[in-house]
């Protein structure tokens, strides 16, 4: 199978598996492996695969979601959230395995800041949908904060503990993308 191939695959993988993982969670309040998908696309990957599965799950997931589709300017919001993400997973990743101790922190790190970013921009939307004051903006924060930490504390549970590892299982079977480490060429 030709590189090109296998990338569109296992992007289109990473795609399913995290509209999979957030439909199955949906109920549970601010706990999803949305995010962990799109950074692991990134880390494995690279930045523009990062980046490509970013928007494609989350704008496939906004849009198909059964409690509704986001309005325009929070579907915005969240596709260049998880953009980010896949860059963030990007480069911090590719080809940086064993995961030791010191990834560990990264990895937790990089929940954090994915997902505060994700809460700042999806709130701030708020402002052109609903067109709010600075004041009342900074009431929503407040008053979302629980939400946020929830959220928060969720993913860097996630990504000190699940994404380690299905970062060591990708390391150890060679499913990924990198010539030199699958013993492919890149023609």
């Amino acid at each position: 199978m030709s590189i090109h191939i296998k990338k569109i695959t296992q992007m289109g993988l990473f795609v399913a598996l995290g509209l999979s993982l957030g439909f199955f969670l949906l109920h549970i309040p601010n706990v999803e492996m949305v995010t962990a998908m799109v950074f692991i696309s990134g880390h494995l990957m690279g930045i523009k695969e990062g980046i490509i599965v970013g928007f494609l799950t989350e704008t496939l997931y906004s849009l198909l979601n059964p409690l509704g589709a986001a309005a325009p300017p929070l579907l915005i919001a969240q596709v260049i959230s998880m953009c980010f993400t896949g860059y963030l997973g990007g480069i911090m990743g590719v080809g940086k395995y064993p995961i030791n101790s010191l990834h560990y922190f990264r990895l937790g790190f990089a929940g954090f800041l994915s997902t505060a970013i994700f809460a700042i921009l999806t709130t701030s939307s708020f402002v052109i949908l609903m067109g709010l004051s600075f004041r009342e903006l900074v009431g929503s924060f407040i008053y979302g904060l629980g939400f946020y930490a929830l959220h928060i504390i969720s993913n860097m549970l996630i990504f000190i503990s699940i994404v380690p590892l299905l970062l060591n299982i990708a390391a150890k079977t060679g499913w990924f993308l990198y010539p030199s480490a699958a013993g492919e060429t890149t023609s």
